[in-house]
């Protein structure tokens, strides 16, 4: 019977892909006598017609492929690895091979490939799935398929508008929170400094959003409030009353006017950075 397109499919997909599979298949020797491979899995009859050249060429040009979209989109990775790095995309590559006609989606599953494969390399930096989903995250903010508009603000300065009005969210904004401060991991990798020995977990938010003018990706590390403020209007659209006394219910001691008034002025922080791109009705 005729191979089916589904497993010419399948082969070449193996062939190209999986290193260990090809390798066998160019050398000739049977799965069976140099530890079962993929290449086993596939019809011998088709096997025995397909081009060695071409798949080694081909394959070599994909993986020149991958490892640069690889690297472009996970550089503090890369550098953490080393020598190691090639290796590794190779590897998860085998584990996640491409499935999207968006050559930068190839890259999307690193983050859960090192957390469920890279326990050797967590060991050494345990923060580097979450750098790797940092990393990631910055291509997926820019490549959001929305317009980011800016609407008008205006300074609260009157008790009509905490009520009727409230923030509008820039629709491009992710909220994270991760055991590492991945941020300044970030500025010291990017900067070429030298990590310290042993990274120490610290609990840190982190807002990554699209600048509607530059169109660029921007990280805003969030302090405790900022991050409740900020996930909180996110989720849903909030009043600037009902999120005002949200910061009075968690500061504290702190006395009820002071925290309003560090509201205010978080919120035209906020504003000025376009995290808020407004005011936005909510009567």
């Amino acid at each position: 019977m005729p191979a089916s397109l589904r497993d010419i499919e399948q082969a070449l997909v193996t062939l190209w892909m999986n290193r260990r599979a090809r390798d066998t298949f160019l050398q000739g020797k049977s799965g069976r006598r140099s530890g079962r491979t993929a290449v086993d899995k596939l019809p011998p009859e088709l096997v025995e017609q397909i081009d060695k050249r071409g798949i080694n060429l081909y394959a070599s040009l994909l993986n020149f492929g991958h490892q640069d979209v690889m690297l472009s989109i996970y550089p503090g990775c890369a550098k953490l690895l080393g020598d190691k790095w090639a290796a590794v995309v190779d590897s998860y590559l085998e584990h996640y091979p491409p499935g999207h006609y968006n050559f930068n989606r190839t890259a999307e599953r690193f983050s859960e490939y090192l957390t469920k494969y890279g326990e050797r390399h967590r060991k050494k930096y345990p923060f580097i799935a979450e750098l790797a989903e940092y990393e990631w995250l910055e291509l997926q903010v820019m490549e959001t398929a929305v317009e980011v508009e800016v609407a008008a603000y205006e300074q609260l300065t009157r008790p009509e508008q905490f009520e009727s009005s409230g923030p509008l969210v820039n629709p491009t904004l992710v909220v994270r929170r991760y055991c590492y401060p991945i941020p300044d991991i970030v500025d010291h990798l990017r900067d070429d400094c030298c990590l310290p020995r042993k990274v120490e977990p610290k609990p840190t938010s982190v807002a990554l959003y699209r600048d509607p003018y530059g169109h660029h990706c921007r990280f805003l590390e969030l302090g405790d409030l900022a991050a409740a403020v900020v996930d909180t209007a996110r989720q849903s659209r909030q009043s600037y009353a009902a999120l005002a006394a949200l910061v009075v219910g968690l500061s504290g001691e702190k006395g009820a006017e002071q925290s309003v008034l560090e509201f205010l002025e978080l919120v035209d922080k906020l504003q000025s950075l376009y995290l808020f791109v407004g005011s936005t009705d909510v009567s």
